[in-house]
């Protein structure tokens, strides 16, 4: 693999340092692959990228096993991603979940970069809804966002532009009869700009994935006044798969890199990878979804994860 991402931050380590190595010995005659990726650790404006995220560690690992490839990373949020893989012939876009409209353009991985803990509603404890909706929490201890939308009148959920909530919920934000519900913001900052959209009372709900919340939230947790709920139209764990350009080049990228998933998920740095940035009570049930989903054996072990390493990122 030929590895050559811009203007890096100068902390990279581990299997990034190596990889970047690989750089200076370019293979005679090798197939390009421009990778697209919104991992922070590789945007250089990224304020919170202090350690590589399970994206951008996953993603290592997946190139590493590319080695016939040259390839060039890029930061690019979901929207540049989508765009270039409309118009490039050998890009790839990884940690995307997978909806019809997506394959339109774009061929996906059978198995996942990425194995995730579901999205949850965020609001704020003070909030003039916070009672009314913990009266809708249903029999599995989740809020069903269709009946929010109808039982709660004047309530502005706040979502992210070009992100895919996954089926009912997708569903639910683009139907006309709720559009007046949700505020759409798009721009670089997405994710990070609507949690401080939430923290300033700006909207009075937000979906979002519980290592993003972690990630961004201005009061870095010191603060109890947010409260999270599951939510039943999202399932507990979430896929995201890589998603190249819909060519023959593209339909090749995709068809190798399941066989290196396939072969690296057996491995323990790659289980590790997601066991370590959830929380010690969840790792058991994200063991069983890992080996189910992979098909795979693998166990625990007992050791520390890396000190802060628990970061996800998708879309």
């Amino acid at each position: 693999m030929s590895f050559s991402p811009p203007a890096l931050p100068k902390y990279i380590t581990g299997c990034l340092a190596g990889a970047l190595i690989s750089a200076f010995s370019q293979p005679v005659g090798a197939q390009e692959l421009l990778w697209l990726t919104h991992s922070s650790f590789f945007n250089p404006k990224e304020k919170h990228a202090k350690n590589i995220d399970i994206m951008g560690e996953t993603m290592t690992m997946i190139l590493d096993g590319l080695d016939e490839y040259q390839t060039r990373v890029l930061y690019a949020n979901t929207n540049s991603a989508f765009n270039l893989l409309k118009s490039k012939s050998h890009a790839c876009t990884g940690n995307k979940t997978v909806s019809e409209q997506r394959l339109s353009f774009s061929y996906a991985s059978k198995y996942p970069q990425s194995i995730y803990p579901g999205l949850r509603l965020y609001l704020k404890k003070d909030s003039i809804y916070f009672n009314k909706i913990k009266e809708l929490i249903d029999e599995q201890q989740a809020i069903p966002v269709a009946q929010a939308l109808t039982r709660i009148k004047g309530a502005k959920f706040g979502v992210v532009g070009s992100r895919s909530y996954t089926g009912q919920l997708d569903k639910l934000i683009s139907d006309p009869a709720w559009k007046k519900h949700f505020w759409v913001r798009s721009g670089e900052d997405m994710a990070s700009g609507m949690i401080e959209m939430l923290f300033a009372d700006r909207v009075d709900f937000i979906f979002e994935y519980p290592g993003i919340f972690d990630r961004y939230r201005p009061d870095q947790g010191k603060t109890p006044d947010i409260a999270s709920f599951a939510i039943a139209e999202s399932p507990p764990y979430v896929l995201g798969h890589i998603l190249c350009s819909k060519t023959p080049q593209g339909l090749a990228l995709v068809n190798k890199i399941d066989k290196v998933i396939e072969k690296i998920s057996r491995e323990d740095d790659y289980f590790n990878s997601h066991i370590n940035r959830v929380s010690e009570s969840a790792r058991q049930d994200m063991a069983r979804y890992y080996n189910q989903v992979y098909g795979t054996s693998k166990q625990i072990q007992q050791t520390a994860p890396a000190p802060g390493q628990k970061s996800w990122q998708h879309d």
